[in-house]
C-alpha cells in the first residue's frame, strides 16, 4: 500500500469524508511540508497551484468536468454557463501543467429550475464519494469502480437510490418516504 498525506484547507468535510472512508487519521500537512515523503498528496480546497514533487503523485479535486471552466470560480462558471451538466474532476497535478491526467469524473445534471445552492450542494455530495474511492484506488494499485460510490443507498447523490438496498435504510427520509 502506499503512503498518501492529505494538504490541509478550509474543506473539511472533504478531509473529514477522506478519514472516514479509511476509517482512521490519515496524515494531514500543510504546503510548507515535504510532500517527497509520500507516494500520494492529496489536495483538498480546490486549488489552482501547487508545488512539484520529485517523489510523490499530486492529485486534486475540481469542481467541473475539466477541461471546461478551469480556475477558482469553475463552480459558479460551470453554473452560469447554461450548460445542462457539471460535476467533479479528480485529475493529476504534474510539474508543468497543473490541470494533468483526467483520472475520474462524476456528473451533477443542472435541471431548468435547479438553484445555484442547490447545485453547490450536490456537487460536494459527490465529491465526498468520488474522492475517497479514487484515492483507495490508487494507494492499493487497484482498478476503479464506480458501484464503489453507492455502496448503501442513503449515502448516493440526489435521485440515485437504489431501492434494492433501501429495506435496512433509517437515514434517509426521502427512502423511508417512498417505501411507505
Amino acid at each position: 500500500m502506499k503512503t498518501f498525506a492529505i494538504v490541509n484547507s478550509d474543506n473539511k468535510e472533504i478531509i473529514d469524508s477522506i478519514q472516514k472512508y479509511f476509517g482512521k487519521i490519515c496524515p494531514i500537512i500543510s504546503y510548507e511540508d515535504n510532500f517527497d515523503n509520500y507516494d500520494l498528496i492529496v489536495l483538498t480546497g480546490y486549488e489552482v497551484e501547487c508545488k512539484a514533487s520529485e517523489r510523490a503523485q499530486i492529485i486534486n479535486l475540481h469542481p467541473s468536468l475539466l477541461p471546461s471552466f478551469q480556475g477558482r470560480d469553475a463552480i459558479k462558471q460551470t453554473f452560469l454557463s447554461e450548460v445542462k451538466v457539471g460535476g467533479i474532476t479528480i485529475h493529476q497535478v504534474e510539474k508543468n501543467n497543473f490541470y494533468g491526467k483526467i483520472i475520474a469524473q462524476y456528473p451533477v445534471l443542472i435541471g431548468l429550475t435547479t438553484n445555484f445552492y442547490d447545485y453547490t450542494k450536490e456537487v460536494e455530495v459527490v465529491a465526498k464519494r468520488l474522492y475517497p474511492v479514487v484515492i483507495d484506488s490508487i494507494v492499493n494499485d487497484k482498478v476503479f469502480d464506480f458501484h464503489e460510490l453507492f455502496k448503501t443507498s442513503c449515502a448516493s447523490t440526489k435521485g440515485s437510490c437504489s431501492r434494492s438496498s433501501c429495506s435496512n435504510c433509517s437515514n434517509c427520509s426521502r427512502c423511508s418516504a417512498e417505501n411507505k
